[in-house]
């Protein structure tokens, strides 16, 4: 591939790298959705379109396929929406503009979610097109620079008792005012604080500069597994790996045990190895035995009970929104009631709702396909497990579709079979030409 001006593609990432994973600091404070990263998500298009060369038409069709495809749902969901014969009884879930209880077909949060989208698919867009390997150390530098701002902040709150984030201005609601982690009435930071106790020790629940330990987690769990396997300067992985544990994030624990479950899948059984491993694991278990079982307490078992408030809540959320899918049309629950109409605790009862079963399970294919095609090499195995661990986290705990971090290496899964299929290419005509 060829591009008119490839060394401001290449500038232009550099900086976009640094911004993408920041979610709670905002350019505009009283526009929400002003974030560095998402505004240089709409500024790439006319700097890939200037820049792209030859690589411009598949851009473009890129675009356009996603266009198309969001066009569909939406004329689907409207249209299903406009036929059904009852009205949904939103009062038991949760809407993305809660000022609005009525408004059934053509919600303005459809157009507004929709944005965000756009903002994703450019940003996916961009690194399947002119992804180049060199742009891995800016992807690793950022992610480093977000782990340690979260470190900066659990030192600073373990010292002064208090929460240290000097740089989060987003907030949801009008009329912010910074209240150094607490909401004002009437709005949300877009950077909730948390904290955990662990065995008498109250400590926070590391978020750096997203939306809350999950988020966090979502976003850099999918760079400690590529960067761990093929980084050769390993003290930026030890810090985003650390960085992960200090999220107490049982979202974090889900991506860890998939990625452990695909590893140990490819891995040769050696038994000194594995009794090594279990007799070491014994012996920190042994020692730290109170501490664990306060965070599994805490992290585990408090969120799976109907009588903690945070599982409560998630189980609550969870029925009643498979509730609603379940009660629609045969339409809707095909196409959905409208792409950002309502956000559950999971993706996927989140996106059921919302695109219906047609919807869900396309988003399933596009982050699972890389997992099924890629090579095995260093790389290719990688970034499969990325593709599955944050299927598997959305799906489960985060309904975050719109954060740009965790569609990083979903795309550059994309741009790698890309650039195998171009591979295979190339053989098969050297073959056609030896033969002749």
């Amino acid at each position: 591939m060829k591009t008119g001006n490839s060394s401001l593609i290449d500038r232009y990432f550099t900086v976009w790298a640094f911004a993408m994973p920041i979610t709670s600091v905002v350019i505009l404070p009283s526009i929400p959705g002003s974030t560095a990263g998402y505004l240089l998500c709409f500024l790439s298009l006319p700097v890939a379109l200037a820049c792209a060369g030859t690589a411009r038409s598949r851009y473009m069709v890129f675009l356009l396929v996603a266009v198309f495809s969001w066009a569909v749902m939406f004329l689907g969901s409207q249209l299903a929406n406009a036929m059904a014969p009852y009205f949904p009884n939103f009062t038991k879930v949760v809407l993305m503009d809660e000022t609005d209880q009525w408004t059934f077909i053509l919600r303005k949060s459809l157009f507004t979610q929709s944005i965000y989208l756009l903002a994703v698919v450019l940003y996916g867009a961009y690194l399947y097109i002119f992804f180049k390997p060199s742009w891995e150390q800016w992807l690793l530098a950022s992610a480093t620079v977000l782990a340690l701002y979260g470190m900066y902040e659990f030192v600073y709150f373990c010292v002064m008792g208090k929460p240290g984030d000097f740089l989060t201005n987003r907030a949801f609601g009008a009329d912010f005012q910074n209240s150094g982690g607490t909401a004002e009435e009437g709005n949300v930071i877009g950077s909730l604080f948390q904290s955990v106790t662990i065995h008498g020790f109250e400590m926070p629940r590391l978020k750096s500069l997203t939306g809350e330990p999950s988020m966090y987690a979502v976003s850099m769990l999918p760079f400690w597994i590529y960067f761990n396997a093929t980084s050769k300067i390993r003290w930026p992985v030890w810090i985003l790996g650390a960085s992960l544990v200090m999220s107490t994030s049982s979202t974090a624990f889900i991506g860890f045990c998939v990625y452990a479950l695909i590893r140990l899948s490819k891995l040769r059984f050696n038994p000194v190895k594995v009794i090594l491993g279990i007799l070491l694991l014994g012996v920190v278990a042994y020692v730290a035995r109170n501490y664990i079982a306060d965070m599994f307490q805490q992290l585990i078992i408090d969120k799976m009970d109907g009588n903690n408030v945070s599982g409560a809540e998630r189980s609550d959320l969870f029925r009643a929104s498979l509730d609603l899918w379940m009660d629609g049309s045969l339409a809707n629950q095909l196409f959905g009631i409208g792409f950002g109409y309502i956000r559950s605790t999971d993706l996927l009862t989140t996106m059921l709702v919302n695109t219906g079963l047609i919807g869900t399970l396309s988003l399933s294919l596009l982050l699972l396909y890389p997992a099924f095609r890629l090579d095995s090499d260093v790389r290719g195995t990688a970034l499969r497990q990325c593709c599955v661990a944050t299927w598997v986290m959305l799906m489960v705990s985060v309904p975050e579709f719109a954060y740009l971090a965790p569609w990083t290496f979903v795309a550059i899964a994309y741009s790698r079979l890309r650039q195998q299929r171009f591979a295979r290419a190339y053989e098969n005509r050297q073959i056609d030409v030896q033969l002749t």
